[in-house]
């Protein structure tokens, strides 16, 4: 389980601290997993940290921007879904007096997710491989056709194909959305990645993620630099 103090001490220490110096290697490896719903980013998330003794931040991540906002978090998590309804969003301020702002949300989002960075871990989602563009970290993107997605998640027991279908398709969009309006960037850019998987052909993603370990490691030893791939040739 993440220990939220280490948590909380990285992002003190992230406000008061100069920033890193680029290719400042950070205390452990340090991996993003984007990911289309039901192609198995999860799974691999799981199996990485297990097998490379990290902490995984996904929910997390969302409640300690909540905690540095100093406000609900039911309200910061619409936000992350699209940035909010403009109704909700409205009736909340007239309510509450408080404000969160797209910009504050954005910004405290990637100060959480930078000291994440520092800690090392696996990070989940948030556009934490664009925010940790530069950073010493192995950023991936899990991809998955929608069909094979939704049959995956039906041969699971999660629902009917045709159910899980349009949730692939709704969740999908949603997190496409978020990338874009918060970053201005789209979600399926491969060049904002090290490496892509499609795991429709692929059975069992546990050894997807066993054989990820080793370049996790090379990155985080300095023995693979994206610039140097993206030199080449």
């Amino acid at each position: 389980m993440t220990n939220i103090l280490n948590v909380i001490s990285a992002l003190a220490e992230a406000v008061s601290a100069a920033p890193h110096a680029k290719g400042e290697r950070p205390r452990q490896p340090v991996v993003t997993i984007s990911r289309d719903y039901g192609a198995g980013g999860e799974v691999i998330a799981q199996r990485l940290a297990e097998r490379l003794g990290l902490p995984i931040y996904d929910e997390t991540v969302l409640r300690e921007v909540a905690a540095r906002l100093n406000d609900d978090p039911s309200i910061v998590r619409m936000l992350d879904e699209g940035l909010g309804r403009a109704k909700d969003m409205w009736l909340y301020r007239l309510f509450s007096g408080k404000d969160v702002s797209p910009d504050t949300y954005r910004d405290t989002l990637i100060r959480v997710v930078l000291s994440l960075g520092r800690l090392g871990g696996v990070i989940v989602g948030r556009g934490a491989h664009l925010i940790l563009a530069e950073s010493c970290a192995l950023r991936l993107r899990i991809a998955g056709s929608p069909d094979v997605c939704a049959r995956r998640l039906a041969a699971a027991g999660d629902g009917e194909y045709e159910a899980m279908l349009a949730k692939v398709n709704e969740i999908n969009h949603r997190r496409s959305k978020f990338v874009w309006d918060v970053f201005h960037t789209r979600l399926a850019d491969a060049h904002q990645f090290d490496l892509t998987i499609n795991t429709d052909r692929m059975e069992d993603l546990a050894e997807v993620a066993d054989l990820l370990v080793p370049l996790a490691r090379a990155i985080h030893a300095g023995k693979v630099l994206r610039r140097d791939l993206g030199d080449a040739g």
